[in-house]
């Protein structure tokens, strides 16, 4: 074994052990807790994405995969079949089944979802219907080509439990089919406990009990690994990402599908400066996103001028970030009527592995070096969700929120945050809803990559955000763990290996 400043390596391994134990640094507690439909979160989901499982999950690929659905196929002329897993339990010994699929959309079609983000993925589904205990139909208002992406996300849950438990107490005793069985949230331990499931249909290669340490600052994380706390964390600083490789961490950097912005409204606020598309073009204008991507984040991400990065279906490789242009962004703030600038409210949800504050306090800087003046309040995940679900943004003009097309590798689930008819909805363009609404019914996979390359560019023009940086998490951990991937759920540590 080798210390080298003040860590220890292990330098060489000779296999890798039964049963083990895995300690992980992570950002927080996920939204939520066991709730699985009130948000996602790449660095917090992990847990989630252990306990439960959706129909179908998106591969490292981006592709579709099985999950509790071995197959699915369009019927004409709105049906999408769904063929079952079968001989799968709930961790309580519930059977999975169709009537359990059946319960999911039933709940996340009623009244009682109203605020939980997952219920805006079933929107077009107006009937769940069992057609035998392996099979089901879910009917469309529409042809919907993105239904069987949209579970990617929505979560299977018991019928029983989630009924007996109500949100509340399912929240704090989660049930699922996956890997994983929640055993402790940590609230008073500051440590999640998750645990092999015996019943699951895809049991851990190795890692029987995994331990997540939520940390929300960046040093602790650090320190939390070069102290021998835990063996593996994300979000690590990039400043600290070459001193780490030389301690003999292995460490790597994950690009997310998810660019960071600012909610601008142009719904709620007549008469104020962002109903003006000159107004929204000027605040990308006078951004440096390329100092924030190379000087603050070190190269580990890009600037960003549509909501989605190389490789999600839908990019348009033809659309550049808007340029750092101070001058234009004075020039398009005077046509617009505004040549002394204005004061604009913005709440700030800083969750994720960027150091978002910081990051939002330099687009402050650089606004106010145009007479722009951003007022910057932060807010809980939770208020977050409902600003965002209500459409009650407590005065606030913007709204920092992403651009999500890691969820399902599709740029359509960014896109639809800005649609016209979403509940709740900040933004209106109606160019942009007749090319999401065209998308969403083209089953021909190369039309509709089309049409939803068209729906960025007008978005690009029409800027209903303030289009930063892609999100990338930088991974840092012991040598000794093995098969480290992090994708658009999270960690995937089932499979996972830790030598001896």
């Amino acid at each position: 074994m080798i210390v080298r400043a003040g860590v220890l390596v292990v330098a060489a391994f000779a296999g890798v052990a039964h049963a083990a134990t895995l300690k992980v640094g992570a950002v927080a507690w996920p939204p939520g807790y066991g709730n699985p439909y009130l948000a996602i979160a790449q660095a917090t989901s992990h847990s989630r994405a252990m306990v439960f499982d959706p129909l179908i999950k998106v591969g490292h690929d981006g592709k579709l995969k099985p999950a509790l659905a071995l197959s699915w196929e369009p019927l004409p002329p709105n049906i999408w079949r769904f063929h079952l897993r079968p001989n799968v339990v709930f961790s309580n010994g519930e059977p999975f089944d169709a009537h359990a699929v059946k319960a999911v959309v039933d709940w996340l079609k009623s009244p009682a979802s109203i605020g939980q983000l997952m219920s805006a993925e079933m929107a077009n589904v107006v009937e769940a219907r069992v057609v035998d205990p392996l099979t089901i139909d879910l009917i469309t208002a529409q042809v919907d080509a993105v239904l069987p992406k949209r579970l990617t996300v929505v979560m299977m849950t018991p019928p029983k439990a989630w009924a007996a438990r109500g949100v509340e107490g399912f929240t704090l005793n989660p049930v699922g089919t996956g890997a994983y069985v929640m055993k402790d949230w940590g609230q008073a331990s500051g440590r999640t406990v998750i645990e092999a499931n015996p019943t699951s249909w895809r049991k851990p290669k190795q890692i029987d009990r995994v331990e997540i340490y939520p940390m929300r600052e960046q040093i602790r994380r650090l320190q939390a690994l070069t102290s021998g706390q835990v063996d593996l964390t994300q979000a690590i600083g990039p400043e600290d990402m070459e001193a780490m490789k030389e301690q003999g961490y292995t460490v790597f950097v994950e690009p997310e599908g998810t660019v960071m912005g600012m909610f601008l409204r142009n719904i709620g606020n007549e008469g104020k400066p962002l109903n003006d598309v000159r107004v929204r073009q000027a605040l990308n204008y006078a951004v440096n996103k390329d100092e924030i991507a190379t000087a603050m984040l070190r190269g580990t991400s890009k600037a960003a001028g549509q909501g989605a990065i190389p490789g999600i279906f839908g990019y348009d490789p033809e659309i550049k970030p808007y340029p750092f242009d101070p001058a234009r962004a004075k020039q398009l703030l005077a046509e617009a009527g505004y040549p002394n600038g204005f004061k604009i409210a913005a709440r700030l949800q800083p969750a994720g592995a960027l150091d978002a504050i910081s990051i939002y306090q330099k687009v402050a800087a650089d606004l106010a070096a145009v007479g722009i003046e951003l007022e910057l309040r932060q807010v809980m995940p939770n208020d977050w969700v409902r600003m965002y679900a209500t459409g009650e943004w407590d005065g606030a003009d913007a709204v920092t929120g992403n651009w999500n097309a890691s969820a399902f590798a599709d740029t359509i689930r960014g896109l639809e945050m800005y649609a016209c008819r979403r509940s709740g909805t900040f933004f209106c363009d109606r160019e942009a809803d007749r090319l999401i609404d065209l998308s969403n019914s083209e089953l021909d996979d190369a039309k509709r990559e089309k049409l939803l390359q068209a729906a960025m560019r007008r978005f690009h023009d029409v800027a209903p955000s303030l289009f930063l940086v892609n999100y990338a998490t930088i991974v840092a951990h012991r040598p000794h763990v093995k098969n480290v991937t992090l994708g658009p759920a999270g960690f995937s540590f089932e499979d996972m290996e830790i030598a001896d």
